[in-house]
């Protein structure tokens, strides 16, 4: 039971959950923060509830998911269906709302440490979004995954969220420091947010592909199922061509010229070995192959740009302190 348990909420997924958040607050914001003889102002305690309400959240979101998608995976996923099948779909219900209750009450504990009580209405959203993904949303074309991909841009964004209003409230006056260094953690997690978008969707897109005859048996309305699997993976050469433009542009118009970067030859070499190189592999393999695993290859690579952008973070990290 405890094994068909954490199966079932994607346990894998969930630490990776964990380590963006812990990552976007010590090796992005921290990592800063000292740079410019600053504090972490929003205490420790808030942020583990801050972790706590996001991944109840999506452990929701994973309950209701099953609840919803049982006919899709058992054409898909047979295997994955029968392991859904030992909790019975009340049960479903019941997890879905206990642990949405959970993560709603541990956002707003985490709004309170914050001292802005409306970013609590960020988790009250979240499981909005994930419920209506789910139930309605992602048999709609483009809107499914735009959703569920503007929520996972939310992990990250909420790091700098929480930082940014505890630390409004526990200084008497903005100085020079504290704006640059509030200012500069914001944007750079913002562009992990942005990559957290871009790839999610894409990654979506690619599990689309994979599982096309289930969702053309139920009516869901995806890429494949309405123009093909040869145009999607059009779209997805397409996409992948603007993320690796956008990687490039960032990094020699803006992050090169941060004094942490100079003459620091570890994060070009990671950027463009890393995230770059892959990215283009996943733009030919797109945009050439016909090999019948060609998804699951791509699927697999997407997962390791994905960890490899949130290791960027303790590059950054080393660089900021390799300074100080």
């Amino acid at each position: 039971m405890n094994t068909t348990f954490l199966k079932l909420i994607r346990w894998k997924n969930l630490f990776i959950i964990i380590l963006t958040m812990i990552a976007m607050r010590y090796a992005v914001t921290q990592a800063l923060f000292s740079n410019y003889k600053l504090y972490l102002a929003f205490p420790r305690i808030g942020f583990i509830f801050l972790v706590l309400g996001i991944v109840f959240l999506f452990i929701a979101g994973n309950f209701i998911n099953d609840y919803f998608d049982r006919k899709t995976d058992y054409i898909n996923k047979p295997l994955k269906a029968l392991l859904g099948f030992k909790i019975r779909r009340r049960q479903m219900i019941s997890l879905n709302i206990i642990f949405n209750i959970l993560g709603i009450i541990c956002g707003f504990i985490a709004a309170y440490f914050a001292n802005k009580l409306i970013i609590g209405f960020l988790f009250i959203f979240i499981a909005a979004v994930l419920w209506t993904y789910s139930a309605e949303l992602k048999r709609i074309l483009f809107i499914g995954n735009f959703s569920l991909a503007l929520t996972i841009a939310l992990i990250p964004l909420s790091v700098a969220i929480t930082e940014y209003f505890a630390l409004e409230h526990s200084i008497l006056q903005w100085e020079e420091n504290s704006i640059r260094a509030i200012k500069l953690s914001v944007q750079l997690i913002i562009g992990f947010s942005i990559f957290a978008f871009i790839f999610t969707y894409i990654r979506e897109l690619v599990k689309d592909c994979i599982e096309y005859s289930g969702d053309k048996a139920t009516g869901i309305k995806s890429f494949p199922t309405v123009i093909g699997k040869r145009k999607t993976d059009f779209i997805i050469s397409a996409l992948s061509l603007i993320s690796i433009t956008s990687i490039i542009l960032i990094w020699e118009i803006y992050l090169s010229k941060l004094i942490f970067f100079r003459d620091y030859l570890t994060a070009p070499f990671y950027i463009y070995a890393f995230i770059v190189f892959p990215a283009v592999l996943l733009f030919l393999i797109a945009l050439t192959w016909k090999a019948s695993k060609k998804h699951k290859t791509m699927l697999n690579l997407i997962n390791l740009i994905i960890i490899f952008g949130i290791l960027f973070s303790f590059i950054f990290s080393l660089a900021v302190y390799g300074k100080i």
